[in-house]
C-alpha cells in the first residue's frame, strides 16, 4: 500500500476540505494517508520546495519553483473573483497606494501570492517586514510595520476588534488586480501532489480529496468543531467558531470556482509575473 504523506495548512478555509480525511471519514482506496499540520503559509511553501511533503496547500505563487515535482488539483485552486477575501491592504493610519511605497509593509512570507501580488501590482515600499503567523502579523501592525497584506481578511478584521485597533483599508490586491488582469480569476493557493507518486496515484489521491471537500461542505457543523480544535492546536489561540465558520465559507466560494476560469486566472498570474521578472516562467501548468 502507497502511503502519502499529507501536510494541511492550519488556516480554517484550506484546511475544511481535509478534515474528513483526517477523521477517517473519507478513505482513498490502496493508500495510506499519514498527516502532518502545518502552521504558516510559508513553512508549506518551504516544505514543498524541499519535498517534505507529497500533498500541501502551498501558494500559487511557489508552483514555478516547484512544476518540475508537483501536479496542481485543478479543483483545488483558491482564485479569489471578488472583493469578498480579495486580500485587503489594511493600515492604522489614513495611508495612499502612493504612500505604500515609502512604508513598512508586513507579508508572512517571500514565496506568498501576497507578497508577488504587492510586488506586481504596487512594487515598492521602504522595507518589508515578514511576520509569519497570522494574529501575529495584526499585532505587528502599527508597531513593526505600518501596512499589512490581510490574506486571511475574516480572521484579522476579528482579530483587529478583539484588540480594539481601528484600521484604514487602503486598497485591495483585487482592485489592483482587474485593472491589469481584467475578469481573470485572482489566484492565492493551490493543493498539489509529488509527481514522484506517479500521475495514477496522484488522480487517486485527488479524487479522494475531491469526496472529502463535497463531505465537508454537506457537512459544515460537524467540521467547524474539528477545524477550530485543529487551528487551536496549531496556532495556541482560540478563534471563535462563527469566525471560522465565515472564513470556510469565503473560501467555498474561492474553491469553487470553474475548472475553465481557474486555468485561465493561472496563466494570467504566471505570465505577468514572468513578464515582469517577479517569478520564473512557468513552461506548462500541469493539472490532474
Amino acid at each position: 500500500m502507497v502511503t502519502i504523506k499529507v501536510g494541511p495548512l492550519a488556516d480554517s478555509g484550506d484546511l475544511y476540505p481535509f478534515i474528513p480525511l483526517i477523521e477517517g471519514k473519507v478513505k482513498p482506496e490502496g493508500i495510506n494517508l499519514e498527516f502532518e499540520i502545518i502552521s504558516t503559509v510559508q513553512d508549506t511553501n518551504e516544505k514543498v520546495l524541499k519535498k517534505e511533503v507529497d500533498v500541501a496547500v502551498p501558494s500559487a505563487a511557489m508552483y514555478p519553483y516547484i512544476q518540475q515535482d508537483y501536479y496542481i488539483i485543478g479543483e483545488a485552486v483558491a482564485s479569489a473573483i471578488d472583493g469578498i477575501t480579495g486580500m485587503p491592504i489594511l493600515s492604522t493610519s489614513p495611508l495612499t497606494i502612493e504612500d505604500l511605497k515609502n512604508s513598512r509593509i508586513i507579508v508572512h512570507g517571500h514565496n506568498t501570492t501576497a507578497y508577488t501580488l504587492y510586488r506586481l501590482l504596487v512594487g515598492k515600499y521602504r522595507k518589508l517586514v515578514i511576520i509569519r503567523k497570522v494574529l501575529d502579523e495584526i499585532k505587528g501592525l502599527g508597531k513593526e510595520g505600518d501596512a499589512l497584506v490581510a490574506v486571511h481578511e475574516l480572521k484579522m478584521m476579528y482579530a483587529l476588534e478583539k484588540l480594539g485597533v481601528k484600521v484604514h483599508r487602503i486598497a485591495s490586491m483585487w482592485e489592483l488586480w482587474k485593472q491589469i488582469a481584467g475578469d481573470s480569476p485572482m489566484p492565492m493557493g493551490t493543493v498539489v501532489v509529488n509527481k514522484d507518486l506517479g500521475k495514477e496515484i496522484a488522480i487517486k489521491f485527488k479524487e479522494a480529496y475531491l469526496r472529502s471537500k463535497a463531505y465537508a461542505e454537506k457537512h459544515l457543523d460537524e467540521i467547524i468543531k474539528k477545524d477550530a480544535e485543529i487551528m487551536r492546536d496549531a496556532h495556541k489561540e482560540n478563534i471563535e467558531e462563527e469566525i471560522i465558520r465565515k472564513t470556510i465559507w469565503a473560501d467555498i466560494q474561492e474553491y469553487n470556482v470553474p475548472l475553465s476560469d481557474v486555468k485561465r486566472g493561472l496563466e494570467t498570474f504566471y505570465r505577468l509575473t514572468a513578464e515582469r521578472g517577479i517569478l520564473p516562467k512557468v513552461l506548462e501548468i500541469d493539472i490532474i
